[in-house]
């Protein structure tokens, strides 16, 4: 019978998710149950292990059984971890319950919390798909080339053809204005066009409104904050 498993949120300091992310694996998968020897009380990874070492053991008894030290309360029952490359400051845990998430994150450094609830499966899909090469890029935006025999050489943003992720561009140090197509893949931002200064109190972070608003419903897990 497959097990239902449910996905948690937890608030990490912004730019430390990688961090958190690594100590909770740590924990999930880098411990594990600790067994002794009855007799000398030397300690192994396994009960398999500790029966190993008893049939040689110096202070062997006549019968003696591995005494079990302690457990990997997560071993098994954390399944997945995600840190989505476009939601800084957050780190998504598939477990089987809540209390795996409190035990995974207990003692980690630049944990700030957990989010109440779980989340969907649709409130977490539009992370698992990253975005098009061409968002957020627009007409007069001064971007860099980062291939091809142009690469380091600026450019400004003369059309956009979303459809197929390219660009057309026009090099800002040549003595000609010649036109270039190039792939969104192939370039970096490095300075947005005038245009859109006129919005930048709208955004917040990063974070739109249009997005806010979703994070604001009441059936969000985002709410629950």
């Amino acid at each position: 019978m497959q097990v239902r498993t449910s996905i948690y949120a937890v608030r990490t300091t912004i730019g430390q998710e990688r961090g958190v992310t690594d100590l909770i694996k740590t924990a999930v998968e880098g411990e594990t149950d600790v067994y002794a020897c009855p007799w000398c009380a030397e300690e192994f990874p396994s009960e398999r292990d500790t029966k190993t070492h008893m049939k040689s053991c110096k202070k062997a008894k006549k019968t003696g059984e591995p005494k079990l030290i302690s457990r990997n309360q997560l071993l098994g029952r954390v399944k997945a971890i995600l840190v989505p490359e476009t939601l800084r400051g957050y780190v998504f845990l598939e477990t089987l319950e809540f209390r795996d998430v409190e035990i995974a994150i207990s003692g980690v450094p630049h944990v700030r919390g957990r989010v109440g609830g779980k989340v969907s499966f649709e409130e977490i899909d539009k992370f698992l798909v990253p975005p098009p090469a061409a968002e957020g890029l627009g007409t007069g935006d001064v971007v860099e080339l980062t291939s091809g025999p142009f690469k380091g050489e600026r450019a400004r943003i003369t059309r956009v053809d979303t459809a197929k992720e390219e660009l057309i561009v026009e090099l800002l140090d040549s003595p000609h204005t010649i036109p270039l197509r190039t792939h969104a893949d192939f370039v970096k931002i490095v300075e947005k066009a005038q245009k859109d200064e006129a919005f930048g109190d709208a955004e917040e972070d990063g974070v739109s409104d249009t997005e806010k608003d979703e994070f604001d419903d009441e059936d969000s897990f985002w709410a629950q904050e």
